[in-house]
């Protein structure tokens, strides 16, 4: 875990404006938290906690918190109060003195909390909000309901969880109007996942930020509660929240390879890892012999390799490029996102580090990149991989397009079964399919078709709007992580495409089955 791991709660749940009194409070299961996060079995945190505290104090609270902090501590604030909307749309964080007329100076601001985080030097911060929002009263359809939750508070190096980005109440004058409030079970489905590690969806005894923001989304999206807890990060290497009280699970290599955080499939049949090395072609040991002894020659190979790609370029871009690489591997590749070189040599040491990895890395870059971008790579690696070879694998077709299917069978690192996992190959294919759709083309396009997917799906698809396939790789991976994406992707875009293209998009899902 990091060099040193800090949570600050922040709960109010008195007030004393009457107009606040009236809304429903979210603070509540503070303290459950704090015991979690504090056992030495569970979290490690060291917890200090602010409960119905005045503006000042929390203020104070919060700055001292992010004052003083090493590159590597990990940082977690909850924040467990009335989050409410000025006339501008500003957010502020509601103390027990707040007047609601008066926020400028009797709350906590937004951009006061962004600043002190922006101004810390750890780059690993966790914000975690469990509001009740309101906001200025606007008539008719000028009103926003919507509290902008990444624009105020996301950044580099931190990840923001919010229980709901939805407007509750309404402010006309004194006179408060209900949008559909509810109780919020965001805090205890957090409560729940990490002190039964029922969180730790891969088992591997460890609960990650983006395992634990899956299990409390599905939590809640399985509740009665219409709840859709919503997550921004931009953080340079895996952050871990918590250990996981259940027994670690032994998994095989070709599981944790191709490893998801998606919900869990059906139990395999028991026979299947066994049969799981029997699937590997015969022919693949001879290439194996022919890697180079020194094992910096492939590595210095496929680093000059992957610095001429576009993905490459920019931080934004490489982390993405490492996000998903990391999910495919089942282990987290740390980018500091500051040198394209010294980023490119982490992820490529990454996946040569592990079996299989060097098929997932060149997945990856067709994913990104296009086949032509693969047959590159593999063109400079032919010395090393000895002569080609005559057969090919059995169902590999005659077609004259290339199947983005990663490398053949027989290659060095090929992943077991000589193919790769359907997720892979669908994000593949669907990458390929979307970069062809009209809607697609201009930035602006794809950033309608991000806004309009993730309000079906119930969480945000981050669209930068810089490379078109990078933008679709965005799209159809907010898609696949949730339970029947694949089927609201089709709609959107049928929607904003048409129906003959939503047929293809589902045509070619039907196609993996």
């Amino acid at each position: 875990m990091s060099a040193g791991r800090y949570a600050l709660l922040v709960a109010t749940g008195h007030y004393d404006n009457e107009a606040l009194r009236r809304l429903r409070s979210p603070a509540r299961d503070a303290q459950r938290l704090a015991e979690v996060l504090e056992d030495p079995r569970i979290g490690d945190f060291e917890v200090d906690m602010v409960v119905d505290g005045a503006h000042h104090e929390v203020a104070r609270a919060i700055e001292h918190f992010f004052l003083d902090r090493r590159r590597d501590d990990l940082l977690l604030l909850h924040i467990s109060c009335h989050g409410v909307k000025n006339d501008n749309g500003e957010l502020h964080f509601a103390a027990t003195d707040t007047d609601r007329r008066l926020l400028a100076s009797t709350s906590v601001p937004a951009q006061f909390v962004r600043r002190q985080m922006r101004l810390c030097r750890a780059r690993s911060v966790v914000l975690l909000l469990d509001c009740c929002y309101s906001g200025a009263f606007l008539s008719g359809s000028k009103g926003d309901t919507t509290v902008h939750v990444k624009d105020d508070l996301a950044g580099h190096g931190r990840a923001v969880l919010t229980a709901t980005n939805r407007t509750e109440y309404a402010w006309e004058g004194d006179r408060v109007t209900e949008l559909d409030p509810e109780p919020s079970q965001f805090t205890g489905a957090l409560i729940k996942g990490l002190s039964t590690g029922e969180a730790d969806r891969d088992r591997d005894g460890l609960i990650g930020l983006f395992e634990l923001y899956d299990y409390v989304y599905e939590d809640l999206q399985t509740s009665r509660v219409k709840q859709r807890p919503q997550m921004w990060a931009e953080l340079e290497h895996r952050v871990v929240v918590a250990r996981s009280v259940l027994p670690r699970l032994p998994r095989s290599r070709e599981d944790e390879a191709h490893a998801l955080p998606v919900p869990p499939p059906a139990p395999r049949p028991a026979s299947a890892p066994a049969s799981a090395p029997a699937a590997v072609p015969a022919r693949a040991e001879p290439r194996e012999a022919a890697r180079p002894r020194d094992p910096l020659a492939r590595l210095a190979l496929l680093t000059e390799a992957m610095t001429e790609l576009a993905c490459m370029e920019d931080a934004g871009s490489r982390l993405g490029f490492a996000s998903l690489l990391a999910q495919l591997l089942a282990r987290p590749v740390d980018l500091r996102g500051v040198r394209l070189r010294e980023d490119v040599v982490a992820i490529v040491r990454t996946a040569l580090n592990q079996d299989g990895g060097e098929s997932t890395l060149l997945s990856v870059i067709a994913i990104f990149e296009g086949q032509p971008a693969v047959a590159e790579v593999r063109r400079r690696l032919e010395p090393y991989d000895g002569p080609p070879t005559p057969s090919r694998p059995a169902g590999a077709g005659t077609g004259s397009r290339t199947r983005p299917d990663g490398p053949p069978a027989g290659s060095h690192g090929a992943p077991r079964g000589g193919r790769r996992p359907r997720a892979a190959q669908l994000l593949s294919l669907l990458t390929d399919a979307l970069c062809e759709l009209t809607c697609m083309e201009m930035p602006q396009g794809r950033a309608q078709f991000g806004v309009v997917l993730g309000e079906q799906l119930g969480r945000p698809v981050d669209v930068r709007g810089v490379r078109q396939r990078e933008d679709a790789v965005a799209v159809v991976r907010a898609a696949l992580t949730v339970p029947g994406g694949e089927r609201v992707l089709v709609e959107v875009v049928r929607i904003l495409e048409g129906g003959p293209a939503g047929d293809d998009i589902e045509r070619l899902i039907d196609t993996l089955g």
